[in-house]
């Protein structure tokens, strides 16, 4: 019996290692955040990022540089400025609410990279939220959060329509 425990709690850590987790506590960990969103960024074909604002210069460049490398950018935010600014790119898509009352109330902010990492953020990708307000962000390459975070994207791309300029 000691033995089939010893195996199960084994196998159990084992699985948790294979997840890799991290988690900033803001203002004081935004440079070691931006560290890694940047560093995902550069490795990445695929970006998918929902939030209420993305006015970030230090992840636009390297959003910009990862388009340019022929990665892939979804946007879904309710800020049309954000929208505006990243609409303008090849490789990009941008989702926007149907209706002002959506975007009053939007608190959800996922970052998604190739389908193998994602981050919660209680804060927008905005600059000045993430230097001046208390959040946190969570950052998992853990199976289930990923599909959580790619049911929660099916769903706003149904329920957001494409921006035009």
């Amino acid at each position: 019996m000691t033995q089939l425990f010893s195996m199960l709690l084994g196998i159990t850590l084992f699985t948790l290692s294979l997840n890799a987790n991290e988690h900033y506590l803001l203002p004081e960990h935004q440079s070691d955040l931006m560290h890694t969103l940047k560093r995902k960024i550069a490795r990445a074909e695929n970006i998918t990022i929902i939030t209420s604002g993305l006015m970030n210069p230090s992840l636009a460049k390297s959003i910009e540089k990862g388009l340019t490398n022929g990665a892939v950018f979804h946007l879904i935010t309710t800020d049309l400025a954000t929208a505006a600014y990243y609409a303008k790119y090849k490789n990009t898509t941008v989702k926007v609410p149907a209706s002002d009352r959506v975007a009053e109330n939007f608190q959800l902010n996922i970052f998604s990279i190739n389908g193998s990492d994602v981050c919660f953020s209680t804060l927008s990708f905005n600059t000045e939220d993430l230097t001046k307000q208390i959040g946190e962000v969570i950052c998992t390459t853990a199976q289930e959060e990923i599909i959580f975070a790619e049911e929660i994207e099916k769903r706003f791309n149904e329920r957001f329509e494409d921006y035009h300029r």
